[in-house]
C-alpha cells in the first residue's frame, strides 16, 4: 500500500505543465526612475516600491500617506495634534532626510522638512516610487532615508 502511495507521488501532474503554455499572461515591466533614468524595476539596485494607478485603484487610499503606509521601511506618524503634519521616517530616519518629489519638484518645508503629503489628492496620482535607502549622491543631502516620487496625471 505505501509503494502505491509512493508511485502516486512520483508521477507528474498537469500543473507542473500549466506554465509553460506561450499563451500565458505576461505581465509588462514596471519603469522606474532610481538612477534618473528610465529602466526596469529588475535592473535597479534601489530598494523601491512602486504603486502604480491600478494599485492606488486596487487600494483605494483615501490619502497619499495611507498608500505609503502599505511600503516596507516606511512609517508614517503623526507629528502633533488634531491637523498637524504627519512624520514620514524611511528606514528610521527622520523626515527631514527623506526627499519628497512631485513630478521632479521638492516639495519639502526648508526648516522642517515637513513635506505636505496629506494635501496631495490621491484621484490625481498616476504613480508613486518610493527608494528607500540612501540617495543623496543622486538626489542630493536631503535623500538620506530615502525618496518618495510622485507623479500626477
Amino acid at each position: 500500500m505505501k509503494r502505491l502511495h509512493l508511485a502516486l507521488l512520483l508521477l507528474p501532474t498537469p500543473d507542473l505543465l500549466a506554465d509553460t503554455r506561450d499563451d500565458a499572461l505576461k505581465l509588462p515591466n514596471v519603469v522606474i526612475s532610481a538612477n534618473r533614468q528610465v529602466q526596469a524595476r529588475n535592473d535597479s539596485s534601489a530598494a523601491n516600491t512602486v504603486f502604480t494607478r491600478d494599485d492606488i485603484d486596487r487600494l483605494q487610499p483615501t490619502r497619499l500617506t495611507d498608500l505609503l503606509s502599505h511600503v516596507p521601511g516606511v512609517q508614517i506618524a503623526p507629528t502633533g495634534g488634531r491637523g498637524s503634519l504627519p512624520g514620514i521616517y524611511i528606514r528610521g530616519t527622520k523626515s527631514a532626510q527623506s526627499l519628497v518629489l512631485v513630478d521632479g519638484q521638492r516639495i519639502a518645508n526648508s526648516t522642517s522638512g515637513d513635506s505636505g503629503l496629506q494635501y496631495l489628492n490621491v484621484d490625481q496620482i498616476e504613480r508613486v516610487e518610493v527608494l528607500r535607502g540612501s540617495r543623496s549622491v543622486i538626489y542630493g543631502s536631503d535623500a538620506i532615508g530615502g525618496v518618495i516620487q510622485v507623479f500626477t496625471r
